[in-house]
């Protein structure tokens, strides 16, 4: 039976991002990797943002050039948290992670991935 190699990666540790702010991941290469998922959430203060946090995940073929794979938003509701997930193909190179666009009050971002390193 073939066994697979995953390994975890963290991607944002949980961090305040401040209101107005963005936070940006390190770029994770995945040029060698079999796919990979990321898990990401937004957890809101006791007071919500005006404007939820957006969590943006953007790929590379350099790691110089970005662009936007999928965004979602995070609600505004006091103490809300917010969970998203992405599967991320193995035809891509290069992926990170950014969280931006809340308003009036901070929220704690976090991120981590699944990768699929090697079946065999």
């Amino acid at each position: 039976m073939a066994m697979a190699t995953k390994t975890a990666r963290t991607l944002v540790a949980a961090v305040t991002n401040a209101a107005g702010a963005t936070t940006t991941s390190g770029t994770w290469n995945l040029a060698t990797a079999l796919g990979a998922v990321i898990q990401a959430r937004v957890t809101n203060g006791t007071t919500g943002p005006t404007v939820g946090c957006d969590m943006v995940v953007q790929a590379s073929v350099d790691q110089v050039t970005w662009r936007d794979v999928t965004r979602f938003s995070a609600g505004t509701a006091a103490s809300g948290v917010y969970d998203f997930c992405v599967e991320i193909p193995a035809p891509i190179l290069a992926i990170r992670v950014v969280f931006t666009g809340n308003t009036a009050q901070p929220v704690t971002v976090e991120a981590v991935g699944h990768e699929l390193t090697s079946i065999g």
